[in-house]
């Protein structure tokens, strides 16, 4: 069982890896973002939208951490 979980998981990342790359390679238009205290140049759009989903899932996993040691 622990075999056939390892080998969901690397099939799992393999994906999630693959999807990435075709990702980028079809969506590399450059894009400014301009933001109020920061300007970041020309990146491109895959790069952008990657982060973000990234810096989403980082903070809402603190999140749940952070609420499941609270008190009831």
């Amino acid at each position: 069982m622990k075999l056939l979980r390892r080998l969901v998981t690397l099939v799992w990342v393999a994906t999630l890896l693959v999807t990435g790359c075709v990702f980028y390679l079809f969506n590399s238009d450059p894009v400014t973002l301009d933001f109020v205290w920061l300007q970041i140049p020309e990146t491109s759009l895959a790069v952008v939208l990657i982060t973000t989903f990234f810096v989403g899932i980082v903070t809402g996993s603190i999140l749940v951490l952070v609420a499941s040691m609270l008190p009831r």
